[in-house]
């Protein structure tokens, strides 16, 4: 970041974005903010792709979880400033979000620092850990917590901000503070605000695109009854005079873009594949670091020997000590075992973007279908432990587009139930937007469902047994 003069004002930290343009901080900011986007910790985040392996699909989806952040911390920074503009420094709704300004700046910029390589993919593919010690992180907000702590907490205070704060805004669990808790984790956030345009630019769409400006100029704050408290808390709304359609839009570029690019069909068999090389590799490792496919990063070792790890282990995984690792084992040779010439051929194909794997649809269109998908899940059972169990891979997704209160009361935990997206009308009453809407209603009820068999078309003895069981029929 460089220092640009603004007139008679301090100097402003500046940075050209793809996606928003100019980003700057006030000198103020401007200095904290380096001072924990500068540690080893975070621009680490730049050799973790947003998306995954998505590039092997979309060839521009090469952008960082680095650039990811640091757009969330700008949106959520104008985020602020339009409630700011629109209240005013002494307003009830702008108190409580001045009282935690910076620790919701800082959640932004790092919710994201404890993901692995891949992003997402990572943490599931990835053994189970045997014997995990307690607080052991079961997931990349886990990993973040620990992070934050553990590498951040001396920085953050030194700027006067609550670590507690900052990690209880990420927290999906902790109900504290929920009108800033909206800014990071909500279904209309800061967070995803940034991923829909910045994934939509980078893959060449525009179904992701909506229009953040006028959502920007239609956030609010509005008094809205929740979960186990018996008078209605101050939350981030919309206003209903102005924002309804753009929240449809909103809404629906993000069906989308999980449609069209989040489980696109070649994307998620990359995945699968990348899936299976580490599970191959696990079961070489069979519970011994030594035993791991040689050479190995001492840390994965560790994983796919099902052993915790540590911060520092952790942080030294990311896209490119995997990419290195898989590179190395394409070259792997052990004459004496079936399983490294698998694992040799999977990493070939994944460096070289090779023939991904081919799939079955089950998503159970017709009657027929519905028996296909625990017939999948028998045979990936039947199949484990069996040189062929690395060959084939049953991946399911279901979601709902738009998760709305009645789901949240039916279904989930009660700290998830009261996050539908809000309107407050003038008169300061709230509802929640499948009430004002009936697109967002309709919405409500669709269900991304994707069940697909993925295999590997070289292994001849599985496709000769799917042929068998008429899996191609």
């Amino acid at each position: 970041m460089g220092d640009v003069p603004a007139g008679d004002e301090k100097p402003l930290r500046v940075v050209r974005d793809a996606v928003h343009n100019l980003i700057s901080f006030s000198e103020e900011d401007g200095r904290w903010i380096k001072a924990v986007i500068d540690r080893p910790e975070f621009q680490r985040l730049r050799r973790v792709r947003q998306l995954g392996l998505a590039y092997l699909a979309y060839p521009g989806a090469e952008h960082s979880r680095w650039a990811h952040s640091f757009g969330v911390c700008h949106v959520a920074h104008r985020m602020l400033g339009a409630l700011r503009q629109h209240y005013g420094d002494s307003a009830e709704e702008w108190k409580p979000l001045a009282d935690l300004r910076r620790e919701i700046l800082a959640a932004a910029l790092l919710h994201d620092v404890g993901h692995g390589p891949f992003s997402h993919v990572f943490e599931r593919a990835i053994p189970r850990v045997d014997h995990p010690p307690e607080r052991y992180p079961k997931d990349h907000e886990g990993w973040s917590e620990r992070i934050i702590r553990e590498c951040f907490d001396g920085e953050l205070r030194r700027h006067g901000i609550d670590t507690d704060v900052v990690v209880g805004l990420i927290s999906k669990t902790n109900r504290d503070n929920l009108l800033a808790k909206d800014f990071i984790s909500s279904q209309l956030d800061a967070d995803r605000m940034d991923y829909l345009l910045r994934d939509s630019r980078a893959v060449g769409t525009r179904y992701g695109d909506f229009d953040l400006e006028w959502l920007l100029h239609s956030i609010r704050v509005g008094n809205v009854k929740v979960v186990g408290e018996s008078d209605p808390v101050m939350r981030l709304c919309f206003d209903s005079g102005k924002a309804i359609h753009v929240v449809e839009e909103y809404i629906q570029s993000r069906e989308f873009m999980y449609v069209q690019v989040y489980v696109h069909k070649t994307t998620r068999a990359y995945e699968a594949m990348l899936r299976n090389t580490l599970a191959l590799a696990s079961a070489i490792t069979d519970g011994d670091p030594t035993n791991a496919p040689a050479p190995c990063p001492p840390a994965l070792a560790k994983v796919l020997a099902r052993q915790a790890i540590t911060t520092d282990d952790y942080l030294e995984l990311d896209d490119f000590r995997l990419w290195c690792t898989f590179l190395d084992w394409a070259e792997i040779n052990d004459g004496n075992d079936d399983r490294y010439a698998r694992l040799r051929s999977l990493c070939q194909r994944l460096v070289n973007r090779g023939r991904p794997y081919r799939l079955v649809d089950l998503n159970m269109r017709y009657s027929d279908d519905q028996k296909r998908y625990p017939k999948a899940i028998a045979l990936q059972t039947e199949l484990r432990g069996s040189p062929s169990a690395h060959s084939l891979y049953l991946d399911s997704f279901e979601d709902l587009v738009y998760r709305n209160i009645f789901y949240r009361q039916s279904k989930e935990k009660e700290e998830q139930e009261d996050q539908a997206i809000q309107f407050v009308h003038e008169n300061g009453n709230t509802d929640p937007a499948e009430a004002l809407s009936d697109v967002i209603r309709a919405i409500s009820e669709l269900e991304i469902r994707i069940h697909r068999l993925y295999y590997d078309e070289t292994d001849r003895e599985l496709v000769d047994r799917l042929q068998k069981d008429g899996w191609f029929g």
